[in-house]
């Protein structure tokens, strides 16, 4: 099985088709009252203060009382970067009839491929994976530093898509449930286009990194689970109450390793340690593909030829 390790795009690089109109830009000169909402580097802030003048919000410590500017969230069209399946990039009811950066030779309609993003910069990537996507299709091109097309895939993900009976059981089915998962992106990718095409499309995260090969995964031994932040509690007056929270998915991997992989995988689990990472099971088991954080790494006593050991996804859902 393979660990991915994430590559952040430059936010300020990448290009999507949604329009970022939740508030207006932030301005060094313009005084902004208290609640006053402002977009800066793609993030929404809201005032805490009266008379907030050329506080710029994106220097502004969040973990401070004292912050003048409180983050909320992305805005939708960047919200496929920010790490929670929870909060997707959602199409506009009413997409624009044009986006003016697109390449009009593509042939990509923007009236019926609502969400477009354009992410440059890439560097030794070669996975990508669309967590939460909900569309009927998804184009990926790949270009080079040249700009030129190094692969132009189109998949179905409303339904699988075949000729006859044999198709059905011998083609691999690359878009499942949420997920469309690319493990073999063109090594000199320098630049990614995703047009996802239907009716109340929406993404909850653009996952792009290079694989880790850790071992081989125990199919029998690895097993998820919903971990639900709801719970009830008496308050001060002895009323029971309810106290809703998200529901989050953990995954326990159980991996077998070589010595000399191990002694290779083991500092890597360690530097990679609380950070975002996609796991991949096996490319054609939907279930054993998941995004989230890193978290702890278990291994057994030492046997003769190998390592047996299991690590925990933490899930952001």
């Amino acid at each position: 099985m393979h660990v991915a390790r994430e590559f952040s795009p430059d936010l300020d690089q990448v290009q999507s088709s949604i329009v970022e109109d939740e508030a207006p830009a932030w301005d060094a000169g313009t005084s902004y009252a208290l609640n006053d909402r402002v977009i800066r580097d793609h993030r929404i802030y809201q005032s805490v203060i009266a008379d907030n003048l050329g506080i710029d919000p994106a220097l502004e410590d969040q973990s401070a009382l004292a912050a003048r500017w409180v983050f909320d969230r992305f805005t939708n069209a960047f919200s496929a970067f920010d790490g929670i399946l929870s909060n997707p990039t959602v199409a506009s009811d009413d997409p624009g009839a044009s986006v003016p950066w697109l390449d009009p030779g593509l042939g990509i309609d923007p009236a019926t491929t609502p969400v477009i993003l354009d992410i440059p910069g890439i560097s030794g990537v070669d996975t990508l994976i669309l967590f939460g996507v909900v569309a009927t299709s998804a184009r990926v091109i790949c270009y080079d530093v040249a700009d030129a097309v190094l692969r132009d895939t189109e998949t179905n993900l409303s339904g699988r898509q075949v000729s006859n009976w044999w198709e059905w059981f011998a083609e691999p089915f690359e878009g499942f449930q949420d997920k469309l998962v690319d493990l073999s992106v063109p090594g000199t990718t320098a630049r990614i286009l995703i047009a996802l095409s239907g009716a109340e499309v929406s993404l909850g995260e653009v996952f792009l990194g290079d694989q880790l090969f850790v071992g081989d995964g125990m199919a029998q031994r690895t097993e998820g689970r919903s971990v639900g932040g709801t719970r009830y509690s008496f308050n001060d007056y002895g009323s029971l109450t309810l106290a809703k929270g998200p529901t989050r998915i953990e995954m326990d991997y159980a991996v077998v390793a070589s010595h000399a992989l191990w002694k290779q995988v083991k500092p890597q689990l360690d530097r990679l340690s609380g950070s975002l990472v996609a796991t991949i099971g096996s490319e054609l088991r939907p279930s054993s593909i998941h995004f989230g954080i890193l978290g702890p790494v278990r291994w057994l006593e030492d046997l003769p030829d190998e390592y047996e050991y299991s690590f925990t996804i933490m899930g952001i859902a």
